[in-house]
């Protein structure tokens, strides 16, 4: 076992999924708050690219794009903007998010764990959260 973290994440439309992904991110995460940004990081770039798709086919977005984010730590160091000696090394993507959230292109909300329907893409689910989680992407069989 490489102890590398699995991140996922799933770009809604009109509660429709437009995007998703999954993958083990490449390098190992010294705490679940850095496995966090790093996923959080790779969600956000999804997101502003749609966002620029969006603009270049006249689209107007009136309002920014939510980020669910079920990890508390991780959301209140976005929010406060704050980085510190545990955060340092990872400066750099932890600025970027910080910077897309100031800027207003989306905003970081808390979700329950067991409401994150990025864990589609990320972990093995029993039958019901899955189909629950399926349904919620708007994939239907």
């Amino acid at each position: 076992m490489d102890r590398k973290s699995i991140l996922g994440f799933v770009v809604l439309l009109d509660k429709g999924a437009i995007s998703w992904g999954s993958k083990k991110q490449t390098s190992m995460s010294l705490s679940t708050i850095e496995a966090e940004f790093i996923a959080t990081l790779t969600a956000v770039k999804e997101i502003l690219w749609h966002q620029s798709l969006f603009s270049s086919l006249d689209m107007i977005l009136t309002s920014p794009t939510s980020l669910l984010i079920n990890n508390q730590g991780a959301l209140d160091l976005i929010k406060s903007g704050q980085i510190n000696d545990c955060t340092k090394h990872i400066d750099i993507k932890f600025r970027y998010v910080c910077d897309q959230e100031d800027q207003g292109m989306i905003l970081s909300q808390h979700v329950a764990m067991q409401e994150q329907i990025a864990d589609i893409m990320t972990k093995p689910l029993g039958t019901e959260k899955f189909s629950y989680f399926r349904e919620i992407i708007g994939v239907h069989v």
